[in-house]
């Protein structure tokens, strides 16, 4: 259930999918208006002004801040996991930056002492099992930094978001009610809170990994490009996310 709804649902919702499956009815019915129609669809959806606009929607209201705007002392700052990649090195698998923003993210909050823990949660999808976790790969990046390793947490193996806030909760069940700083991606921060307050847990929200840019209209924003096509990708997925989770409120 967790590779279906984690891999298989991602890719039925993709632009590219759904092109190619209109190409394939407009073969089997014999209608190039199917495949005409595919190309544009696909045109649109590798667009610069297509893929800002649905990114914006998912940053919402949210402006990326400054650490110090953060009004309430919290138990703990939590950075969610979903930065890493694993790449094949000349010793085995070795860990790269996807994007490292919610890493450092974390530590800019947890430099402003208002919380006396740091949280990463050890995220590691199924099909990815043969990998060091994420957490224990942040952890020791931090340590590297200054954090004491004492003042970091570690949470049990997750594979996505009603996980970590579950496996969170467990790290702080010493605490009648916990508050948390949330470090995550805009676009991911609404679905996020959504579930981590569900666990009875007072979320104070720092957004990083802004998708949508400032950037002024050229004839570059209306061409497709293969970066607006992943960020498209992306909001179908979100939204994908936000439904499941709202579904099973």
């Amino acid at each position: 259930m967790t590779i279906y709804l984690h891999k298989i649902l991602p890719v039925l919702i993709s632009p590219i999918f759904i092109a190619i499956m209109l190409i394939v009815f407009g073969l089997m019915l014999k209608r190039a208006r199917y495949a005409c129609f595919a190309i544009i669809f696909l045109w649109v959806c590798s667009m610069h002004v297509t893929s800002n606009y649905l990114m914006s929607i998912l940053d919402g209201n949210q402006l990326r801040g400054s650490p110090e705007n953060i009004t309430e002392d919290a138990d703990a700052v939590v950075v969610l996991s979903g930065m890493l990649t694993i790449v094949q090195g000349s010793e085995g698998l070795a860990t790269e930056w996807g994007d490292p923003d919610r890493f450092f993210g974390g530590l800019e909050v947890w430099n402003t002492d208002k919380a006396n823990k740091l949280i990463f949660t050890r995220g590691q999808l199924p099909w990815t099992q043969h990998s060091v976790p994420e957490g224990d790969y942040l952890k020791a990046r931090a340590v590297e930094r200054g954090v004491p390793e004492g003042d970091i947490l570690v949470t049990r193996p997750v594979e996505n978001t009603a996980q970590e806030a579950a496996a969170v909760k467990e790290l702080l069940k010493a605490i009648d009610s916990p508050s948390i700083i949330l470090v995550t991606s805009a676009f991911h921060m609404p679905r996020a809170v959504r579930v981590f307050e569900s666990e009875g847990i007072s979320v104070e929200t720092y957004p990083v990994d802004f998708k949508a840019e400032v950037k002024s209209l050229t004839i570059m924003s209306f061409l497709p490009n293969a970066a607006a096509l992943f960020r498209t990708s992306l909001f179908s997925r979100e939204m994908l996310g936000r439904l499941y989770y709202w579904l099973r409120a």
